[in-house]
């Protein structure tokens, strides 16, 4: 989401989305005997998504005229430093910071997760202390996020209160709910009060009936996609009761998948957060 620009079309859109599932299904496809996928692998990784969000944010407001800096300019050729700053090199170069931290985490045996995070941390603090020494605009960041934190609870409270699923029961969940309403919240707010406009166009129909729509379908799919998966595994067990490695390798697919929505909802919803507190 940026102010007034609109950068995507049905075509790059598709073509973006079938690359990010053969990307997740490779990534998967190394991973999943060595990997459990769960709250704490994405409290782990959570730093490479500030990595991604921040590159991001220095990439927009290089592209707004914000911000100079000499050798980085947007550019198709891999060879120059600008391409790694902007769509797609920004997201390869983030890509293989994770490979990186995984590799380091991995250097001593089994998975470790503080070290995957310290790694992902001592990269990401620069490049978010950087951005936000250029906020003007601290009142409505810090409202935006109060809000968020305000609305994930009540709604996971509630679902977990008064319907028979415990949405509650998988940490993953409250981080797939949280993700999308950073993104629908931020998105509101953005285009409400500040003119920013969503570049992408299968959001772009739903906000162009009423940005409100935006966050509530947003919220809404979460806790669907949420209910589904769950409910999906739950019969994969009780079917595969008897062969507990099958269980095991579906729960862990269930998780992998909810961690991808995760990182995806936070990932542009820190963004357009990011941006907003840039105005």
């Amino acid at each position: 989401m940026n102010p007034e620009i609109a950068g995507y079309n049905l075509v790059n859109t598709l073509t973006y989305i079938i690359l990010l599932i053969v990307a997740c299904s490779i990534i998967y496809f190394i991973l999943r005997k060595k990997v459990e996928f769960d709250e704490k692998f994405f409290l782990a990784i959570s730093p490479y998504i500030l990595i991604g969000v921040s590159l991001r944010v220095l990439m927009h407001q290089i592209e707004s005229g914000n911000l100079i800096i000499d050798g980085i300019t947007k550019t198709a050729d891999p060879m120059q430093l600008g391409f790694w700053f902007f769509t797609p090199g920004v997201w390869i170069l983030t890509f293989a910071i994770v490979i990186l931290g995984l590799l380091i985490a991995k250097i001593w045996g089994e998975l470790n997760h503080k070290r995957l995070f310290i790694f992902g941390i001592i990269v990401a603090l620069p490049l978010v202390l950087f951005n936000l020494s250029k906020f003007n605009n601290w009142s409505w960041f810090i409202g935006t996020v109060a809000l968020i934190a305000i609305v994930t609870y009540t709604l996971c409270w509630l679902i977990n209160k008064f319907t028979p699923y415990r949405i509650l029961k998988d940490p993953l969940n409250i981080f797939i709910v949280a993700g999308q309403a950073i993104d629908g919240i931020a998105s509101v707010i953005a285009i409400t009060f500040f003119n920013f406009s969503e570049q992408h166009v299968i959001s772009n129909l739903v906000i162009n009936i009423h940005p409100a729509l935006f966050a509530g379908i947003k919220l809404l799919l979460a806790v669907l996609i949420c209910y589904s998966l769950d409910d999906y595994l739950k019969e994969s067990i009780n079917k595969h009761s008897n062969k507990p490695g099958k269980s095991l390798n579906r729960k862990n697919l269930i998780g992998f998948v909810k961690v991808i929505i995760a990182i995806l909802g936070f990932a542009t919803g820190l963004a357009s957060l990011f941006k907003m507190g840039l105005i």
